[in-house]
């Protein structure tokens, strides 16, 4: 099963935890954000630009950044436009080494209801609330597998990367010969760029330009792709591929923001378990 499809499956066997009135709702913007990310593969242009460090470079500088770090935290945002919808998830992460982990979520659903959700481990098992509970999950990689959709893809992208999963992780996959963009800002930082197109996806990653870490990341999906892709998904998963939602003659993009980046703190522990009051 593809990294795509493992996710879908993750979050659909987990979905039942949640409350009804917010189980359809969850299973669609999840398995569109899943299916819109896609499995991660890094395409690399044979230019160069910016201050002249080749692409290739870039990501050996971001790989070897992330795998130095001991600890790592940020707040960010998920926008993403699907079916004619925005939706808007807040998130903050909080990481460190071997495996403690905690992202926390936020979406507005509608004038009275936020959903929030948080994934954890303080060292003791992987944990995942949706809606009301916490389940303790298999592994690391299902609780952030499950989490990933409706975390807005909080879950995946830098998690996946800190901790060089196998799907999720940003900088991994294949390199191959695409498009280098022109550095841009994220907010107040200069960054590279880095495009890839495959399949009917644009994936497009903000790379510091000092710290080589990621500031943003975009995944444009094209309407006929994310039909394939579900079609793929509902035979691998027929019951549970039922309640995935049908996707317009429209692009699907979800952009995502890091920001206020720290690295290196002191962490213990009980840093990684939610407080008794957001349960």
């Amino acid at each position: 099963m593809g990294g795509e499809g493992a996710a879908i499956w993750a979050a659909i066997t987990t979905l039942n935890i949640m409350t009804p009135g917010t189980l359809k709702w969850a299973l669609g913007i999840s398995a569109a954000i899943i299916l819109a990310g896609g499995t991660t593969t890094v395409l690399l242009s044979s230019d160069l630009a910016g201050d002249n460090l080749p692409p290739g470079e870039i990501i050996k500088r971001a790989q070897e950044k992330y795998a130095s770090l001991t600890s790592y935290s940020d707040v960010g945002r998920t926008v993403a436009a699907i079916n004619g919808t925005t939706i808007t998830t807040a998130f903050t992460i909080r990481l460190a080494r071997p495996n403690l982990y905690r992202i926390d979520w936020e979406q507005p659903v509608h004038s009275s209801y936020t959903n929030k959700g948080a994934v954890w481990s303080a060292g003791e098992g992987d944990f995942l609330r949706m809606g009301s509970g916490a389940k303790k999950q298999t592994s690391q990689e299902m609780a952030l597998g499950s989490a990933t959709g409706i975390s807005g893809g909080a879950a995946a992208t830098i998690p996946g990367t800190f901790f060089k999963m196998n799907w999720g992780n940003q900088l991994g996959g294949s390199v191959l010969s695409e498009k280098q963009e022109p550095d841009q800002k994220v907010g107040d930082v200069d960054c590279y760029v880095l495009t890839s197109d495959s399949n009917g996806r644009t994936r497009t990653l903000w790379i510091g330009k000092q710290d080589c870490l990621i500031h943003q990341v975009r995944n444009v999906t094209s309407a006929e792709a994310m039909k394939t892709v579900r079609a793929e998904a509902a035979k691998r998963q027929p019951a549970g591929a039922a309640g995935l939602p049908e996707f317009r003659s429209q692009d699907i993009t979800s952009t995502e923001t890091h920001e206020n980046i720290l690295v290196d703190q002191k962490f213990v522990d009980k840093d990684f378990v939610p407080h008794a009051d957001e349960e």
